[in-house]
């Protein structure tokens, strides 16, 4: 499995001033699976502080990974996965070629097909929220080999549990963290995402 957990925290926005205080916070909590998204300020420098700080003990992706250019800067960061919101062919081979595993973001049955011969090692469904929870159940039957399935965008505490249902693991941003968020609110939030 890609993931450690069924969680996987969206630092989107965090900054390395912060970064560590916040992935406590997760930790603390269990929720071990945490993505620094590379739209947020001097994310390789957040990737470098976690894992100084964490070792193995997080299991960090660097997010939002649109061209090849970000694929090796997240390797050469010390991230141990990336995560995209697109199916870029560049892009995972970027990834195997930096010795990064590679969680694709997919939508619909095509991409997701593609992506299976890229032989990526999960799927993200991007954005979860506009298709039926059940979607992977939809369109698992068809696929000649297992792939792991992480619902992104739209989720939250009150519809996690369905989407769990169906869904590998996933992933939640805006509900669990906001830039500037002090780190005891994501303490509260992530005790209350694992009840």
């Amino acid at each position: 499995m890609l993931f450690n957990g069924r969680i996987i925290a969206i630092l989107r926005g965090v900054t390395p001033d912060d970064c560590v205080a916040q992935v406590k916070a997760l930790v603390d909590h269990n929720i071990v699976d945490v993505e620094i998204p590379a739209n947020s300020p001097d994310w390789t420098q957040s990737i470098r502080l976690i894992k100084r700080h964490f070792a193995r003990r997080v299991n960090l992706g660097g997010g939002t990974i649109i061209t090849p250019a970000q694929a090796a800067a997240c390797a050469q960061a010390g991230a141990d996965y990336a995560l995209t919101p697109n199916l870029d062919e560049n892009v995972v081979e970027t990834c195997r070629a930096q010795g990064l595993k590679i969680c694709a973001g997919v939508y619909t049955s095509t991409e997701i097909f593609a992506a299976c011969a890229l032989g990526v090692d999960a799927l993200k469904i991007f954005p979860a929220v506009t298709l039926p929870a059940s979607w992977p159940q939809l369109i698992k039957g068809p696929l000649s080999q297992a792939v792991p399935f992480c619902a992104v965008g739209g989720i939250d505490e009150n519809n996690m549990a369905a989407f769990l249902q169906h869904y590998d693991s996933v992933g939640i941003g805006s509900a669990l963290y906001r830039p500037g968020q002090a780190a005891s609110v994501t303490r509260q939030r992530a005790a209350s995402l694992v009840r």
